[in-house]
C-alpha cells in the first residue's frame, strides 16, 4: 500500500491512501430457527490526491490493484473534481494509543454464537411462545490504515460484538414487533439483560389502549429520543454548515436548548463502537469534546474541508462510512449528560402523557430543519403515574430544535444505543399526538 502513495508524491501529489479491512462471523435465526453461519472478509482502499493546483482526486478500489492504476484512475477523476483549500497533514509520530481489540470475541466459536442464539429464542419461546424470534449475532474486528505521501503510516484495531432481537406476535388485526439490540467493543454485553428488556415490552405491549389526539409530555426512551438527536447531529455537521443547510450555521456560541441539555463527544470512550484515536484523516481525537453545554451551542463537527472552508480548524471528525467514500463530518462516540432520577420515578410523576420506545418513518421526516412527523411504533400509553397498555395508530409531530427546548427532564439510567450513543430518558412537554379516530 505505501508503494501507492510514493507514486502520488513522485509525480508531484499530495495524497493519502485509507484501507479498512474487516473480518466478521455472523449466525441468524428466523422465526426461532437457524438459519445459518457466515463468515466474512474483505478490504476496501480509498485514495485521495490533491494535485499542485489543489483539484482534489478520489479512486476507490478493492485489491488487488496495480498501484500505478490506482495513481492515474484517481488522477483522472481530478480533472472535475473540486478545488480544496486544506493540505493532507502529517500523522502524529510519537503519540502511542493501545487497540481495544478483545481476544476473546477474536476466538469466540461458531458454537459459542449459536449457545446464546439458543438461549434467547428458548427463553422467549418458555416465557411469550406465540412470539416468533429472529435473532442475529455478529462479532469480528476491524483495522484502519492511513498512508500518506509524508511517508508516514498510522493503524487502529477494534473488535465488534453485536446482538440483536427481533421478537414478532400477531394477534388477529394486531402485528406487534419488538426490537432491542446491544453493540460493544468486546464480549461482555449481558445476554439476560437484554432478554429482560424484550420480555418488558411485550409484556407492557398485551394491553392495547386509545388516546385521545392532543399535546402531551412524551418521555423518549434512549433508542426513541434518537428522533430528537439526528436533526441535531445533522445541524452540527461541518459540512452542512458550509453549504449553508444547518439552522445552526450563525447559532455557534449561543443558547438554544434547555439548561438541562448537554452533549459530548468521547472519541476513546473504552469499548464503545466509534472509539478511535485519530479520525480517517489522520487527526488525533481528543479524549472529550463539548458539543453543547447547559443548552449552549459550543462547538459542531469539522473534518479538514469543512474547517479549511469556514476559516476554521478540524475536530478529528473526518470519518468515511466505507472505504468508497471520501471523508465527511460526523461523530465518534457521543454521550448525553444525565438527570439526577431514575425513569420509574418519571414516568410515576406522569398524570397523563406517552412513552415512545421506537419511531416509523425517521426518514421522511425533515431532518434538515428538525421537522417530524412519524409514527409510533412502540409506545405506551401512561395515566396516573402507571403505564396502562400500548398504543397503536398514533403519529407525533413536532420540531426537534423546539423539543430540545422543552425538556422538562431527564433520568439518571442511562443506555448505549447501537453502541455509539450514551441516552438517558428524556421528557419533552409539550409534544402533539394525533390519533387516529
Amino acid at each position: 500500500m505505501r508503494e501507492v502513495v510514493s507514486i502520488a508524491r513522485a509525480r508531484g501529489l499530495q495524497a493519502d491512501l485509507f484501507v479498512r479491512k474487516v473480518w466478521e462471523k455472523s449466525i441468524e435465526y428466523e422465526a426461532g430457527t437457524f438459519r445459518g453461519y457466515v463468515v466474512r472478509e474483505h478490504t476496501g482502499c480509498g485514495l485521495r490526491v490533491i494535485r499542485p493546483d489543489k483539484h482534489l482526486g478520489f479512486y476507490a478500489f478493492t485489491p488487488p490493484c496495480a498501484p500505478s492504476e490506482a495513481v492515474d484512475q484517481a488522477l483522472e477523476v481530478s480533472a472535475f473534481g473540486d478545488v480544496v483549500d486544506f493540505t493532507i497533514p502529517s500523522y502524529p509520530s510519537t503519540t502511542e494509543w493501545k487497540d481495544f481489540v478483545d481476544p476473546r470475541l477474536e476466538e469466540l466459536s461458531v458454537r459459542e454464537m449459536v449457545e446464546i442464539g439458543e438461549y434467547l429464542v428458548g427463553q422467549l419461546k418458555a416465557t411469550h411462545p406465540e412470539v416468533l424470534t429472529n435473532v442475529r449475532i455478529v462479532a469480528g474486528r476491524e483495522e484502519r490504515e492511513l498512508f500518506n505521501h509524508h511517508e508516514e503510516e498510522i493503524r487502529f484495531a477494534r473488535t465488534f460484538f453485536d446482538i440483536s432481537v427481533e421478537a414478532t406476535r400477531v394477534k388477529d388485526d394486531d402485528i406487534l414487533t419488538v426490537y432491542v439490540e446491544r453493540g460493544w467493543g468486546n464480549r461482555d454485553i449481558d445476554v439476560d439483560d437484554l432478554l429482560k428488556e424484550v420480555e418488558l415490552r411485550l409484556d407492557l405491549s398485551e394491553r392495547v389502549v386509545s388516546i385521545q389526539s392532543g399535546q402531551y409530555p412524551v418521555l423518549f426512551t434512549p433508542s426513541g429520543c434518537m428522533v430528537l438527536l439526528y436533526p441535531l447531529l445533522y445541524g452540527l455537521s461541518g459540512r452542512n454548515i458550509a453549504f449553508g443547510k444547518s439552522p445552526l450555521q450563525d447559532k455557534l456560541g449561543k443558547v438554544l436548548f434547555s439548561s438541562l441539555f448537554s452533549l459530548v463527544e468521547v472519541p476513546q470512550e473504552p469499548w464503545a463502537l466509534g472509539s478511535c484515536p485519530f479520525d480517517d484523516e489522520g487527526i488525533l481525537t481528543p479524549e472529550e469534546r463539548v458539543l453543547v453545554e447547559s443548552g449552549k451551542v459550543e462547538d459542531g463537527f469539522w473534518d479538514l474541508w469543512s474547517a479549511a472552508r469556514t476559516g476554521r480548524r478540524t475536530t478529528a471528525s473526518g470519518f468515511r462510512r466505507s472505504p468508497w467514500d471520501m471523508p465527511e463530518p460526523g461523530f465518534s462516540v457521543l454521550k448525553i449528560k444525565n438527570g439526577l432520577r431514575d425513569r420509574e420515578t418519571l414516568v410515576e410523576e406522569l398524570e397523563e402523557g406517552l412513552v415512545v420506545d421506537s419511531l416509523l418513518g425517521l426518514g421522511q421526516s425533515n431532518i434538515a430543519s428538525g421537522f417530524f412527523s412519524c409514527g409510533v411504533q412502540l409506545g405506551f400509553y401512561v395515566r396516573g403515574g402507571e403505564i396502562q397498555g400500548r398504543v397503536k395508530n398514533v403519529m407525533i409531530s413536532g420540531n426537534a430544535y423546539e423539543a430540545l427546548k422543552n425538556i422538562k427532564e431527564l433520568s439518571r439510567d442511562c443506555r448505549w444505543v447501537q453502541g455509539s450513543i450514551l441516552a438517558p430518558y428524556i421528557l419533552v412537554e409539550p409534544i402533539q399526538v394525533n390519533a387516529a379516530s
